[in-house]
């Protein structure tokens, strides 16, 4: 009986230890960080009406591709990267609150996608749609677990090799986002 016991404990606290502890993100904090490298791309790149979410974002690929883990052990101790790995995993169905972001207009990702449809030009869809502008992408915020640092992915495209992006490494100084480092980025 007592041996039957110390196995259950031992199975439950085991499974209990085992499980990936993610911070509790608010969408105050979320959009906090969002609206911030919003305000730094627009202030770059002056002709961007449109946003949506990361279109680069790969739900299926391993995410050792996008958190590179040498990236990710300079800057991040081991729970904060099982933290961020599973932030990455859960944000495949993130889409953008029309609440926090003022000033572009949201087309989700699949609706967007969806202008290259049936052999459509892309470009030529979405200036029917948009007049001739860009448009910018951002990816969900990934936090640390005491929420002081942030991995983001954002870009813009502004035509067939026209755009670029960028996932950054952001830290939080007096309450006020500011860049740390790249961590990688792209050009076209």
């Amino acid at each position: 009986m007592i041996k039957g016991l110390l196995i259950f404990l031992i199975l439950f606290f085991g499974t209990f230890k085992s499980q990936v502890q993610v911070p509790t993100i608010s969408d105050e904090e979320m959009y906090d960080v969002i609206n911030y490298i919003i305000k730094v791309k627009t202030g770059q790149t002056k002709n961007i009406k449109v946003i949506t979410e990361d279109i680069n974002y790969r739900a299926k690929q391993n995410d050792d591709y996008f958190l590179d883990i040498k990236i990710l052990k300079n800057d991040f101790n081991q729970k904060d990267i099982k933290s961020i790995k599973q932030q990455y995993k859960d944000s495949e169905d993130f889409v953008l609150n029309p609440k926090y972001i003022q000033n572009l207009l949201i087309v989700h990702k699949a609706k967007l996608l969806a202008y290259k449809s049936e052999g459509k030009y892309f470009w030529d869809e979405f200036n029917k749609k948009h007049g001739k502008t860009s448009f910018m992408f951002v990816g969900k915020p990934l936090f640390s677990l005491d929420k002081s640092r942030v991995i983001i992915s954002y870009g813009h495209y502004c035509g067939g090799l026209c755009g670029n992006g960028e996932r950054v490494l952001l830290k939080k100084v007096n309450g006020i986002w500011t860049l740390e480092r790249i961590l990688s980025g792209f050009i076209s």
